[in-house]
Order: C-alpha cells, then structure tokens, then sequence
C-alpha cells in the first residue's frame, strides 16, 4: 500500500466517527453495539496552503489516481517522534519491567508518553550496552520492556527509536484553490478504512 507523501498543515481537524447498529425494541427500549471489529474510525479535514503549482499537481495527481476507492497509509498529523539515548528507567537489582516513555514533543520534553507505533524496533540500551531483544529483554507493543534478568543496581537504562502512527485512509473529496500566480490551498478530507 503507498503511503501519502505530502504534510498537512497545522491544525488539522480529526473527528472519531463510531459505527453502531441500533435496534428499537417496544416501550422505548434500544439495544446498541458497535458494527464490526474496529466500529470507532477517524477523519481528518486537511489542509494545504501556499503549495507551487509542481506540489498542488503531485497532490491531486496522488489522490486522482486512487478515485476515492484505493486506500493508502497516511501518517496521522502530530504523531511522527524519534529519541536517542531516551532515558526509561535505573536498574536496581531486582526490578525486571518497565515502560519505554518519550516526550511529548520538543516543547515540552518533561511531559512523557508511552513510545508506541515505532517504525522498527527501538534499540535498548543498559549502561550505555545495547541489549538483544528476544535474549536480554522482551518488547510488547505497548512499549512494555521485561528484562530477563534484573539490571544491575545504578545501571542507566536507555533507548534510541522512531515511530509513527499510521492509518489506512481513502480520500473521498478535495479541493483545489488558485492564490495567485504559483501559489494554491488545498483541502482533503481522508476517511480511515476498518481494515
């Protein structure tokens, strides 16, 4: 599946959109569920401004050439990371566990989330030693790193990675505006796929 190859402008807008079977039952009674496997599916409205004309050409052209119905992998607005040497924890001798954090942004480096959605396996390291994961450690996808033996007392545990979160999408409307003289806005709407 082709990925996207343009970024969208700041302040994209992503709206959840949840799929549910409804069945009205007598005196006022309904029975809801969700329909299918993932019954919650996001859209984004997209735009993109001040394009040259190559640019504003390559987009439509991408999107042309899908009509709507082909999906392709777009990586979702604000969520591309990559850390080096990202701090996660200090051995102690007897703790085996623990959860691979990143920043939140550039920003605000304090504030840590769960490093998830990584494009390749990140590299983890104890006391600056790279580790070799399926033998020293084991990683969930939700970040969750079990060592098979305790880290030494006082021994820096770090990771270097990269991730992104990606979604299957179709395009299923856009619009092309002239600026002026080799400059164009272009708005999209991409509607996640459930598969």
């Amino acid at each position: 599946m082709e990925r996207f190859p343009f970024t969208p402008d700041y302040g994209a807008q992503a709206d959840s959109v949840p799929r549910v079977r409804k069945a009205q039952f007598g005196e006022g009674y309904t029975q809801r569920s969700g329909d299918g496997l993932n019954p919650v599916l996001r859209r984004w409205a997209l735009q993109f401004s001040n394009l040259t004309k190559v640019d504003a050409d390559g987009l439509e052209a991408f999107l042309r050439a899908r009509a709507g119905v082909e999906p392709f992998e777009f990586v979702t607005p604000d969520t591309a990371w990559a850390v080096t040497a990202q701090p996660f924890g200090m051995g102690d001798g007897a703790r085996t566990q623990w959860l691979l954090q990143r920043p939140l942004s550039l920003e605000v480096p304090e504030l840590l989330v769960p490093a998830t959605g990584w494009t390749a396996p990140p590299t983890v390291y104890v006391a600056d030693v790279a580790q070799v994961e399926g033998t020293a450690y084991v990683l969930s996808a939700s970040g969750l790193v079990t060592f098979a033996a305790a880290p030494a007392t006082g021994a820096a545990l770090t990771f270097t990675g990269a991730g992104e979160l990606v979604a299957h999408v179709v395009c299923e409307e856009w619009h092309r505006t002239a600026k002026g003289f080799n400059a164009y806005d272009f708005t999209a709407t991409f509607q996640e796929e459930a598969g």
